[in-house]
């Protein structure tokens, strides 16, 4: 569950009127946890002094809700210290307020009522702490995120010479790799929503955007999978309204792209799925989920097929070191297919586990790792990696084992889940990943 920020401020009468209060919690700038707020309602506690003479009570204003506020709480230090009397059986001495309150929308305001009139003494806002940019017809969008999506997106933050100079270097590795092993590869650069959906977003698609320049990079031989015009044409939603990620029709696409690339078969013949089934649900995403409220949009989910049922392994370390191997010997291409992917490789695996037998998946966003390649031995590979990080090149040569071992030194990490019948010809390599964990 998302954490968000507290941020108020006091607000002058704009009459003479003057009240002494204080609002104790929450503090500006308080972090509070999303489920917290939406199952017991966000906390507000302080104290006010009635000493107008006439009847007044306390509100919060939330959108169209008036929700009073009770002055119930015995408060004898308030007595004490700001009005310097004794607090025994002194009529102002249950001036405190302390009260749970569920709110609809992320502004709100306490106010005094005071002969009919609603006096503003307090503004408050519930706030993400990511910024998040909105675009058209609730489109959401990445903003102020340390990739600098909106910058790259304008041109304004351009791929630097040494990052143009590591990637021609990653890519001609990878290309004399592949063919010097004669092992087939595919680079999949999963495109941010705002290049497949510009109509959405506020800014241009500058010519000077580094993913631009990145394909002017990419070698002849190498297979290169970036499927902007293929996901803005397809004809089912191909990004997610709430989420940086592709919807599952986009992942489908994206997998037998891929399965295309390295089994030269047209993707026509990779088109096994027109039986799946598919359930509409009101989901957030990574980019709604950090709204107050929460923003939800209809987004599909496939119910009639589960990847999960096919993994026979997962170290469960969380993101970078992450592994998962999956087999479906009813799988149309009995093959292992080796992916060393990011994020946006999760939803793929419904669709690759159905085109391939065994699926080998590495989180490392493109890095690759030669000791698992050895180790699992595979009939093709899978780069892929997300447009936003392309500023940084990819490692030709990295180790899974550094970033498990540095997981290791902020925590013992969750047990890995092992099948209890593990497919003959995985046992060496899921022997290997496990040695890492020990």
């Amino acid at each position: 569950m998302a954490v968000y920020s507290i941020s108020t401020q006091r607000v002058g009468p704009d009459d003479e009127t003057q009240f002494r209060w204080h609002l104790d919690f929450p503090v500006q700038g308080q972090n509070i946890d999303g489920s917290l707020l939406k199952n017991e309602g966000l906390l507000l506690q302080g104290w006010f002094l009635e000493e107008s003479g006439s009847p007044i009570s306390l509100v919060v204003l939330n959108g169209c809700d008036v929700i009073p506020l009770t002055l119930s709480r015995a408060r004898p230090d308030v007595i004490s210290k700001i009005l310097g009397e004794l607090p025994e059986e002194h009529p102002n001495l249950h001036c405190g307020f302390s009260q749970q309150v569920k709110l609809k929308h992320s502004s709100f305001s306490i106010c005094v009522v005071k002969d009919g009139r609603f006096i503003q003494i307090l503004t408050g806002a519930i706030e993400g702490k990511f910024q998040i940019l909105k675009g058209e017809n609730g489109w959401l969008f990445l903003d102020n995120d340390t990739n600098k999506s909106i910058e790259q997106h304008t041109g304004k933050f351009r791929l630097s010479r040494t990052a143009r100079a590591e990637w021609k270097e990653y890519l001609g590795s990878l290309t004399n790799y592949s063919l010097s092993r004669k092992l087939p590869v595919c680079l999949l650069v999963a495109p941010s929503k705002e290049m497949v959906y510009q109509q959405y977003y506020p800014y241009k698609f500058s010519k000077q955007a580094p993913i631009r320049k990145l394909t002017e990079l990419i070698p002849d031989a190498l297979n290169f999978v970036l499927p902007i015009q293929e996901l803005r044409e397809l004809d089912r939603r191909s990004f997610r309204v709430c989420d940086t990620h592709w919807s599952v029709h986009g992942a489908r696409l994206a997998s037998q792209l891929v399965s295309s690339k390295l089994s030269r078969k047209p993707v026509s013949e990779l088109d096994i799925f027109n039986s799946d089934v598919y359930q509409t649900k009101r989901l957030s995403g990574d980019l709604g989920s950090k709204l107050f409220p929460a923003q939800l949009h209809e987004e599909d989910r496939l119910t009639s097929y589960n990847y999960r049922e096919k993994i026979v392994y997962d170290n469960n370390i969380d993101n970078f070191g992450r592994v998962i191997c999956m087999f479906n010997r009813e799988a149309l291409l009995s093959e292992t297919l080796l992916v060393f992917g990011s994020s946006s490789s999760y939803t793929m695996f419904d669709y690759l586990t159905r085109l391939y037998t065994n699926i080998v998946f590495v989180h490392t966003a493109g890095n690759i790792d030669h000791d698992v390649i050895e180790a699992v031995r595979p009939d093709c590979l899978c780069l892929q990696t997300n447009a936003r990080f392309v500023v940084k090149a990819p490692k030709f040569e990295d180790s899974v084992l550094e970033y498990i071992n540095a997981k290791r030194k902020t925590g013992e990490p969750k047990p890995p889940t092992i099948a209890e019948i593990l497919p003959d010809h995985s046992i060496p390599y899921i022997e290997f990943f496990n040695d890492m964990l020990r």
